[in-house]
């Protein structure tokens, strides 16, 4: 589906944005929360991980990382390597499930850096535990996904108020819309792709996350813009300001996992 997405150029697989040219200036295109905040990035090993398609490959590189991305597609690959040859940088890349990284070795990377990917896969904790394996203890991972409350409320309007499409205690994955549409719609954009979702409580991302070994110094659950309560009743917009659409969650690799 992500090939089927990157193929029509849907703005989630393709770069937004130039990155600046200040080293300072990068890492708050990068990471303009600053969950890197004291972390070192010049010489550090760093995974992007299911990161295709997008800046954060090159920018790393731009920053002075030695620089590995791991996604499962292989157009959206391709874009992030002509990103960082067009920067003049180079970056290895790897054509791997987010759930398997076997082929990189144990405590190999400095920081591993996940965005918005962990609802595309049913068992979080396989890749919490590959994360954990591959990262050397004082490492850093910094991951962000959908937040199981919003995205089970997305679409669900009735008028007065959003109806949850399913428990916030339901494990499996999250049902498409109503009328069975699964068309991505960007503007003159139209796509069939319909990509498998799951709402990931927090109890299971904390506990994946420190069952792998990991220790959370950070956990925000943010929307993105403004919190604009004039926003269309019903939109995704009114939504989004009255509950988060992302938790964003930061850990250190401080032991070896039990």
């Amino acid at each position: 589906m992500w090939d089927r997405l990157a193929r029509a150029g849907i703005p989630y697989t393709r770069p937004q944005g130039r990155p600046p040219k200040s080293p300072a200036a990068l890492r708050r295109f990068l990471d303009p929360d600053g969950r890197l905040d004291g972390v070192r990035l010049k010489g550090a090993r760093v995974l992007a991980l299911a990161a295709g398609g997008g800046w954060d490959a090159a920018v790393f590189a731009l920053l002075g990382a030695d620089t590995y991305l791991a996604d499962i597609s292989a157009i959206q690959l391709r874009t992030a390597r002509d990103l960082a040859r067009k920067k003049g940088m180079s970056i290895r890349t790897a054509r791997v499930d987010m759930s398997d990284l076997s082929r990189f070795g144990a405590e190999s990377f400095d920081v591993v850096w996940q965005c918005h990917s962990l609802v595309f896969v049913r068992d979080v904790d396989k890749v919490f535990r590959e994360v954990g394996r591959i990262l050397k203890p004082g490492g850093t991972y910094v991951t962000s996904t959908m937040h199981p409350t919003t995205l089970r409320l997305y679409g669900r309007y009735t008028g007065a108020g959003w109806q949850p499409r399913t428990s916030y205690f339901d494990d499996q994955a999250m049902p498409y819309t109503d009328d069975g549409d699964v068309t991505w719609q960007f503007g003159r954009i139209s796509v069939v792709a319909p990509t498998i979702e799951f709402g990931h409580r927090v109890e299971t991302l904390v506990n994946g996350i420190a069952s792998a070994g990991m220790v959370i110094d950070g956990l925000w659950e943010t929307s993105p813009g403004d919190f604009d309560l004039k926003a269309t009743p019903g939109s995704d917009e009114h939504l989004e300001s009255l509950f988060p659409a992302f938790i964003q969650i930061r850990a250190r690799k401080l032991f070896k996992p039990r």
